[in-house]
């Protein structure tokens, strides 16, 4: 069942879990990301028309170090003008408000990594935060009604990634009474 339009409420022979259905799907979606970066099969769709960020001089920069590895990972983004991102296309599941929020979550993070480390961010770091990021903004919402049979789903695939506790920032996915 499910609690709040948010909880999945399952049982099991150990007890009742609870499982948080954004974080488990998050994991899901962040291990997928991951095995298709990897073998290059990332989806992007195209937007009908381009989204216009804009962004302060210093993110312009940190969006100059990170644009390429934003374009494996599903990102068609380019320059618009001095202070002004154009998005053209953008990884499948990430639109409106939750594909700026993302970019500019990236940017962030990166910029503020860089200025911790004072070196170039590692590309590996780089590669999880932006795939961590496309999975938050992409999963299920809390108060999001679920059917049975997407239950169903959602707890069939996570029992099938390799981290099925947590999502990737840490965050538990299920509680066991």
């Amino acid at each position: 069942g499910q609690l709040r339009e948010s909880f999945i409420l399952a049982t099991g022979q150990d007890g009742l879990w609870i499982i948080d259905q954004h974080v488990a799907h998050e994991r899901v979606l962040f291990e997928k990301i991951l095995r298709d970066r990897q073998v290059e099969k990332v989806q992007r769709q195209r937007l009908l028309m381009p989204m216009l960020v804009e962004l302060r001089p210093d993110q312009m920069v940190v969006f100059a170090r990170i644009a390429e590895e934003l374009e494996r990972n599903g990102f068609e983004v380019e320059p618009f003008g001095p202070q002004t991102l154009a998005v053209k296309a953008a990884p499948v599941g990430l639109e409106g408000a939750e594909l700026e929020r993302m970019l500019n979550e990236i940017i962030e993070q990166s910029a503020s990594d860089a200025e911790l480390t004072d070196r170039k961010e590692d590309l590996s770091t780089l590669r999880t935060r932006i795939a961590a990021s496309i999975a938050c903004h992409s999963a299920i919402k809390v108060n999001t009604p679920l059917d049975p049979a997407r239950m169903e789903w959602l707890l069939l695939e996570l029992a099938r990634t390799s981290h099925p506790t947590s999502c990737p920032h840490g965050r538990p996915i299920a509680l066991l009474y």
